[in-house]
């Protein structure tokens, strides 16, 4: 029991690699922490869920514009979940969150952990700690420099001081 708890804390303190936020912000066009949320989100559900990107469906709530939905553009890209695929739907909800289920119908692409984890049907949720939503609108617009630098300091984060689960 003692070997998965101090696994799951590792998962949970994981900081982002560089080139992930480099790539991201490459893809969505900037870095903020709206997209590094959707990153954290993304990834740990990749590793809770032991899923190939064919094996996760994701359902995010949030609000309808930018920018809560550059989160959407963050768990896209670290989970996999695409427009694309089908694999992934949004809500207009108030707050941001999102809920992963691990479908296990990939066909013939299987995370290599998939046994390890259980079955088809196994759901994380992940919903935006108040105290986070509260900072993110505190008022403080420094603009494009201010939001790569919020979202770098985000990355660095415990997932846990960001989400709960």
């Amino acid at each position: 029991m003692k070997k998965s708890a101090d696994c799951a804390r590792r998962v949970l303190n994981v900081a982002l690699p560089e080139g992930v936020i480099s790539q991201a912000a490459a893809f969505h066009g900037h870095l903020g922490p709206w997209l590094v949320l959707g990153l954290k989100a993304g990834v740990h559900a990749r590793r809770k869920l032991a899923a190939s990107p064919f094996e996760l469906k994701a359902r995010i709530f949030c609000p309808a514009g930018t920018p809560y939905t550059c989160f959407i553009d963050g768990v896209q890209f670290s989970s996999g979940c695409t427009m694309g695929k089908g694999n992934i739907v949004h809500y207009r909800a108030k707050r941001c969150r999102v809920e992963f289920t691990r479908t296990g119908d990939g066909g013939r692409f299987h995370h290599k952990d998939t046994k390890a984890q259980g079955g088809s049907g196994t759901r994380l949720r992940l919903a935006l700690r108040t105290e986070v939503w509260d900072e993110l609108h505190s008022g403080s617009d420094e603009g494009m420099a201010g939001a790569a630098r919020l979202g770098r300091e985000f990355s660095r984060r415990r997932l846990e001081e960001l989400f709960a689960q």
